[in-house]
């Protein structure tokens, strides 16, 4: 693994890591769920790095290893992540593997910021892991109420109180710099998501004709199968073939949203992103 700044063209750069493969024809992009630091990914990473396709993670500005300043001091939003973080990843590797075929796997957030990145289209696969809407009433029962609370009261609450989303002191993930968190919890709140929110302009999704694999995962209580097979759609012009992980068929009693990158499923799930890659 080598790690490596990537200039975006916006006065600031990312840090990412890259696992090359020897006489890869492939290489892998990844992009992370909202406040994940792309170290979560290492294992996987490194097993698909083993058997013979390259690939490149990266932390969000404000996230990890490019989080260079106060979090405070911080301007970017959230689409800020897919138009110019993505985007900069996507072109490194256009210019750095001309050869490869890319592959774009977005876990949550991430798929949603594929969109947002102008030079999505020019990809040869994409691979969406519980990727969703984030509109509360995607969610039902208890759950409901408790995204409602999340977009209109609590995050609100926080970030007016700290001036950044203080993730780590709530659920354990990364903090997230103010206008971040802000816009997330404003598409969270509209039943069109972000598509309400950022201009057609900024969006590529309708420019997106390669095939893409959607999964949604049983249980997963951050991402309803509703609200993936929602998002999946916004891929309009898409050759779009859906997945549905029960965890009975893995041999255990819970995979939930961000388990399936975790070591146990080496030995199964992580073949199936690997043939994926592959074909």
């Amino acid at each position: 693994m080598k790690t490596i700044e990537i200039n975006t063209g916006k006065e600031h750069n990312i840090t990412a890591n890259i696992y090359e493969a020897e006489q890869s024809a492939a290489i892998l992009i990844i992009s992370s769920a909202t406040g994940v630091k792309q170290t979560f990914y290492k294992k996987f990473a490194e097993f698909v790095s083993a058997n013979g396709v390259s690939v490149i993670t990266f932390d969000y500005l404000g996230i990890g290893l490019s989080l260079k300043q106060p979090i405070k001091q911080l301007k970017n939003n959230a689409s800020d992540w897919g138009k110019v973080d993505l985007e900069a990843v996507i072109k490194y590797v256009e210019q750095n593997y001309p050869n490869s075929k890319i592959t774009l796997l977005g876990h949550s957030i991430g798929g949603q910021l594929i969109g947002l990145a102008k030079s999505s289209p020019g990809v040869q696969k994409i691979i969406l892991v519980a990727v969703q809407s984030g509109y509360w009433k995607l969610w039902k029962g208890y759950k409901r109420l408790k995204m409602w609370a999340n977009w209109h009261l609590l995050f609100p609450a926080l970030i007016n109180t700290f001036g950044y989303l203080p993730s780590k002191k709530v659920s354990g993930m990364e903090n997230l710099p103010k206008n971040v968190a802000k816009q997330w919890s404003g598409w969270g709140r509209k039943s069109n998501y972000l598509f309400d929110e950022v201009s057609e302009k900024d969006l590529f999704f309708k420019d997106v004709f390669t095939k893409i694999l959607s999964i949604s995962i049983e249980n997963d209580t951050y991402a309803p199968k509703e609200a993936v097979d929602w998002f999946a759609n916004k891929y309009e012009n898409s050759d779009i073939r859906r997945l549905h992980l029960m965890p009975k068929d893995y041999d255990t009693k819970d995979i939930g949203h961000f388990g399936i990158f975790r070591e146990k499923f080496a030995g199964n799930l992580w073949g199936l992103f690997l043939k994926e890659i592959e074909k």
